[in-house]
């Protein structure tokens, strides 16, 4: 594979209790492609959700290496890891974890404000970020006044604003009923044509039957690795919702 976005090699990462070790992941290796749509697939407790946190910077690996867009991420300071947060990685959460009191626009414009920089940018930036998700009139919009639907669009909003390589995306569906949800992997699907590179974790096999790859986890190891054959066109299940309702 040549320029993998995300490369990692033999990575550990083992949790201790007293004198007794836990490893959550062992010995992992895998690399994406820039581009690429992957589902991460297991049972709980195996591994696939300390491996996004991993890939998140957002814990260390206890051994091996993870390279993300050409940086080694197992040495980096707490700040430069802060810092490649913001500027490479769009997370975007089962709860949307939007700020309640503030605005579409403003929860979008969150992440910039780490960044000096684009201040007088901030609000052209978020609001191009929420007409990319279908929310260009729901800007000044609080959360309460906006469908579940809606608010994770703001959140793929806010994960997009800084213009990343990369989505992380952690059972984006789980809290939303069956149109919802493939509206929200239309939007996904959409990204990705664009070239966004998406790594989505899901228990569910009909959601990540829409991405182009899963990747399955058991016991902290991969248990299997390949590309998705009939990928579902979330476009034509909506047009399928629509017409049987």
């Amino acid at each position: 594979m040549m320029d993998p976005l995300i490369q990692v090699d033999a990575l550990w990462k083992v949790y201790r209790t007293g004198e007794v070790e836990l490893p959550a992941l062992k010995g992992v290796s895998f690399s994406i492609a820039r581009g690429e749509f992957v589902a991460l697939m297991g049972p709980s407790g195996s591994g696939k959700s300390t491996l996004m946190h991993l890939l998140g910077c957002l814990d260390r690996p206890t051994r091996g290496r993870y390279l993300l867009d050409g940086i080694e991420i197992g040495g980096l300071k707490p700040n430069d890891l802060a810092r490649i947060r913001n500027q490479k990685i769009g997370f975007v959460f089962q709860g949307f974890n939007l700020l309640s009191r503030t605005t579409a626009l403003e929860n979008v414009e969150l992440p910039i404000l780490y960044e000096e920089s684009a201040g007088k940018e901030r609000p052209a930036r978020a609001r191009e970020a929420l007409e990319r998700v279908g929310l260009g009139d729901r800007l000044y919009h609080y959360p309460n006044q906006l469908s579940g639907g809606q608010q994770q669009r703001v959140a793929i909003a806010r994960a997009l604003v800084m213009r990343p390589p990369l989505i992380l995306a952690d059972e984006p569906t789980g809290n939303l009923d069956t149109r919802t949800s493939v509206e929200i992997m239309s939007l996904f699907q959409e990204l990705n044509e664009g070239g966004m590179t998406l790594l989505l974790v899901t228990h569910e096999p009909d959601i990540a039957q829409f991405a182009s790859r899963i990747v399955r986890f058991r016991d902290g190891e991969i248990q299997s690795d390949h590309p998705v054959e009939g990928r579902a066109s979330a476009k034509e299940a909506l047009a399928a919702l629509a017409a049987s309702s």
